[in-house]
C-alpha cells in the first residue's frame, strides 16, 4: 500500500482534495440551512396593509395557539377565505370587495403566512405547524365571530387547510370553495418535493428569499397577472419574516393529505372547485379527474387563461362564480 500511494502522489493529493473539497460542501450546507437565515424587510409596510388599516378593514385575534391576522369586509352570510402557502391575505384583494357586497368576508393570514404569529415566543413548529392546532384555531376564531355555519376555502394549501377543518367539523360549514387548492393525495411536483428535503430544502427555501426570486415565483404560478413591481413588494415583505421562513418549510414537511381524501367521500355540503386551466403547479389533469372520482357531488369549474394563483388571473370570473354557486 505504502508503495503504492509513493508511486502516486498526485492521486493521494487529488482524493484528499475532494474529501476536503466534500467537507467545505456540507459545512457550508448545514450552516446555511440551520445557523443563515436572510433578512427579514422589517422597514417598509406593505401598501395593501397600509391601505386596511387606513380603513380600518383588518385586525387580530387571539385564536387557539396563534394571533391570527385577518381581513374583514361587508354583511351578510360569513364567507371565509384561506391564502397559499407563502401568500397571505393580499391575495385576495380583487375578489373580496365585489365578494362583500353581498357576504361578510373573512381572509385569514393562515399560521405561517402574512402577520399572524404563534402565540408562544419560542414555538415548537413541529408541533405546532400541522394540520390539528390550524383546524383548532380556525375554529376558535369562527367562535369569536360567527358560532353558525360558515362557508369556507381557499386557494392553494389554504384550500386544503379549509378541507380539513370542513371535515373535522362539517357542524360548522354550510359550503366548501377550492380555488385550485390542495387536500388530495397526489404527488407534488418537483419543485415542492425539493423544499421538502432535508437540508437541500432548507437552503433552497433561504437562498430563493429574494424579490428577483418573488417576480419569477409569481410569474410562473399565474398566466394573466401584470406582476409589477408595486405585486412583487407586497408580496415579499411578509415573505422575508423569520416564522414564516421556518413554518413554511416544516408545513411543507408535515402536513400530508391521505386523510382529507378518504375523508371526502363522507362529506355531504355542496363543493365548489374552481381550477385554473394553465396551473402548472396542481396540474388540472391530474387533480380534476381525482375531484370528480372522490366527489362526484361538487360543482367543478375550469377557468381559461388562469393558473395556480386562479383569483390573481380572473378575479371577476372567480368572484362571479363563486357568488353564483353561494347563492344557489
Amino acid at each position: 500500500m505504502y508503495t503504492f500511494w509513493s508511486r502516486h502522489p498526485w492521486l493521494r493529493r487529488c482524493i484528499f482534495g475532494m474529501l476536503a473539497f466534500l467537507v467545505v460542501v456540507i459545512s457550508a450546507l448545514l450552516a446555511l440551512a440551520y445557523l443563515y437565515m436572510p433578512p427579514e424587510e422589517r422597514t417598509e409596510t406593505p401598501t395593501y396593509l397600509t391601505y386596511l388599516q387606513a380603513r380600518h378593514l383588518d385586525g387580530y385575534v387571539d385564536a387557539g395557539d396563534f394571533r391570527l391576522h385577518y381581513l374583514h369586509e361587508g354583511k351578510g352570510a360569513p364567507v371565509v377565505l384561506l391564502p397559499g402557502n407563502g401568500a397571505w391575505i393580499y391575495s385576495f384583494r380583487d375578489i373580496v370587495p365585489t365578494l362583500a357586497q353581498h357576504y361578510s368576508v373573512y381572509a385569514i393570514d393562515t399560521p405561517g403566512d402574512g402577520y399572524t404569529t404563534p402565540l408562544l415566543p419560542h414555538p415548537d413548529y413541529a408541533t405546532l405547524y400541522t394540520l390539528t392546532p390550524i383546524d383548532q384555531s380556525i375554529l376558535a376564531f369562527l367562535d369569536h365571530f360567527h358560532p353558525g355555519r360558515v362557508a369556507i376555502g381557499g386557494n392553494s394549501e389554504g384550500g386544503g387547510i379549509a378541507l380539513s377543518f370542513a371535515e373535522h367539523y362539517p357542524e360548522r360549514v354550510s359550503k366548501y370553495l377550492s380555488l385550485d387548492g390542495t387536500g388530495l393525495n397526489i404527488p407534488d411536483s418537483w419543485f415542492w418535493q425539493l423544499t421538502a428535503a432535508p437540508v437541500i430544502g432548507e437552503v433552497y427555501t433561504k437562498l430563493t428569499i429574494s424579490r428577483d426570486a418573488m417576480r419569477q415565483i409569481l410569474s410562473a404560478v399565474t398566466v394573466h397577472l401584470q406582476v409589477t413591481d408595486a405585486v412583487v413588494e407586497n408580496y415579499y415583505i411578509p415573505y422575508t419574516f423569520h416564522l414564516n421562513v421556518v413554518s413554511w418549510w416544516v408545513m411543507e414537511c408535515r402536513i400530508h393529505w391521505e386523510e382529507t381524501e378518504q375523508q371526502l367521500a363522507q362529506m355531504n355540503i355542496p363543493i365548489l372547485v374552481i381550477w385554473g386551466k394553465q396551473d402548472t403547479v396542481l396540474d388540472p389533469q391530474l387533480y380534476l379527474p381525482r375531484w370528480r372520482h372522490v366527489a362526484p357531488q361538487a360543482t367543478i369549474v375550469e377557468i381559461d387563461q388562469a393558473g395556480y394563483a386562479v383569483q390573481e388571473d380572473q378575479p371577476e370570473q372567480v368572484s362571479q362564480t363563486l357568488l353564483h354557486f353561494l347563492a344557489s
